[in-house]
């Protein structure tokens, strides 16, 4: 607030004020975010704008792209280029996270305290993340909640459930099973937001996410493995090619993504309190 009263950016009823001013019931206070230069190299790249108003954007991210990585073009640098082409004269803060291979819906603050209100909304559940999946195999259950305490191995790679974890809840709803496919789409609402949860909570009650190699277990592994021709360490790294699966007579991409997005988010607007609901396909 020091800051902001030095840049003369806080104004009562429209007159500027200091931290002396009084304040009483029925004044409008009034903060107008300070300039700031942007911190990524702007790109420009396509992106899906979803939402926007005066405080945050709302992108619908592309699969296959990082959020914010060094030396490679990321959603950041593609935010920033947005940025300055609008005159957003902020840095890039991304209030939620989507893995590479993952998309849809990453809501961006276009100042600090956009990015402190909506924060906020996320700490008390206010802000909802819908995610859709498939995953390996048939569910026991049509729904459930699952709490799980989730800490990075020791590989520094993976997350693994572990009692010295943090604890995570992962809400799940079954949509449809597949029976030809052994595969099962899920609805999932995120409460809490620790890395790969998820994949991670799924993965642990035996049901993978289609495609997830990171996660995929040994039974699952080992079938690719086989009918791809390759060894667990190029399983892993998921090779970015194609190969011939004459078992199923058709092309499968090592690298190809898995199955999950972020397609929904419900938070409520700064200025006026009222909800937003964004969905996308």
């Amino acid at each position: 607030m020091k800051e902001l009263f030095g840049a003369k950016a806080v104004r009562l009823d429209g007159q500027l004020c200091t931290a002396k001013s009084e304040l009483s019931q029925g004044m409008v206070l009034e903060i107008i975010p300070l300039k700031e230069r942007i911190d990524h190299d702007p790109i420009e790249m396509p992106l899906t704008i979803a939402y926007e108003d005066e405080d945050i954007l709302i992108v619908d991210k592309a699969s296959g792209i990082t959020m914010n990585s060094k030396g490679q073009v990321s959603l950041a640098n593609g935010v920033a280029y947005y940025f300055k082409t609008h005159k957003i004269y902020g840095k890039v803060r991304f209030l939620n996270r989507l893995d590479r291979d993952t998309s849809g819906l990453v809501v961006v603050a276009k100042h600090g305290l956009a990015q402190h209100f909506y924060q906020m909304q996320m700490d008390d559940n206010r802000l909802e993340k819908w995610y859709r999946a498939t995953v390996q195999g048939r569910l026991a259950q049509q729904h459930e909640v699952l709490e799980l305490p989730i800490r990075k191995s020791a590989d520094g790679i993976h997350q693994e459930v572990h009692p010295e974890g943090v604890m995570t809840k992962t809400e799940y709803e079954v949509l449809h099973y597949d029976a030809a496919q052994d595969t099962t789409d899920v609805r999932i609402r995120l409460w809490t937001g620790k890395t790969h949860q998820i994949r991670v909570t799924m993965a642990h009650i035996g049901h993978p996410l289609v495609h997830d190699l990171l996660y995929a277990d040994e039974g699952v592994l080992e079938s690719r493995q086989s009918a791809w021709g390759i060894d667990e360490a190029q399983c892993y790294k998921g090779l970015q090619q194609e190969v011939t699966n004459t078992a199923k007579g058709q092309i499968e991409d090592i690298g190809k993504t898995f199955a999950l997005r972020a397609y929904r988010l419900v938070c409520y607007h700064m200025r006026t309190g009222e909800q937003i609901v964004i969905e996308v396909q």
